[in-house]
């Protein structure tokens, strides 16, 4: 798996062109989708970008949610195992949202354009990865964290990734991670004094 400071594509060499031609793709996606959005983003867009042609294009990726599956699952990879640990070592609800907010603000930090993937979905397609379907998602996680209850966990995500988005789409300068004890102890009280909780 990749670091969370590492981006999500190999700058390497490759000894053949196809693999050479597919990281283009990818690295050209993730730079468009994460700034314009997933609807705004065009197939001939990533081509242009990826100096690539539209054969090229289809051959390694027929549609347009080919690609964007692909990226996703390569891109947030790293990211579903930073938040498995968090459920893994937090059994406390209130421990585990504080946990919870300091990784997506480290993510914001060190690779804001992967955090925009997942607090921006996209809505043409539910990539596997953010789908609150998979257990394995950021929102199912937290759903479990806090006990279950799916209003609540839909507040508190909100209550996360807010100023996460104000964030991005103004892109504003600083640095999110030294404010994410202060935002922990304001979310948290939104959780009820039972909280006890990952359920099954």
């Amino acid at each position: 798996m990749l670091p969370l400071h590492q981006p999500p594509f190999s700058k390497g060499t490759h000894m053949g062109r196809t693999p050479f031609v597919r990281q283009r793709i990818l690295e050209a996606a993730f730079d468009l989708i994460a700034s314009e959005g997933y609807e705004a983003v065009s197939t001939r867009m990533i081509a242009a970008k990826a100096e690539v042609g539209p054969a090229s294009m289809f051959k390694h990726f027929p549609t347009k949610d080919d690609l964007g599956r692909e990226l996703y699952r390569v891109a947030l990879a790293p990211v579903l195992t930073a938040v498995a640990e968090v459920e893994a070592n937090h059994p406390d609800a209130r421990t585990a949202v504080a946990a919870f907010i300091t990784l997506l603000y480290r993510l914001y930090d060190e690779r804001p354009r992967a955090l925009a993937l997942v607090v921006f979905p996209p809505h043409e397609f539910m990539p596997h990865e953010v789908d609150c379907e998979n257990a394995a998602s950021p929102r199912a996680t937290l759903r479990r964290l806090i006990g279950g209850d799916a209003d609540l966990a839909a507040i508190v995500w909100g209550a996360m990734t807010g100023p996460l988005q104000d964030r991005y789409l103004h892109s504003r300068a600083g640095k999110m991670l030294p404010h994410a004890a202060a935002h922990a102890e304001r979310i948290v009280r939104l959780l009820p004094p039972t909280s006890q909780g990952t359920q099954p």
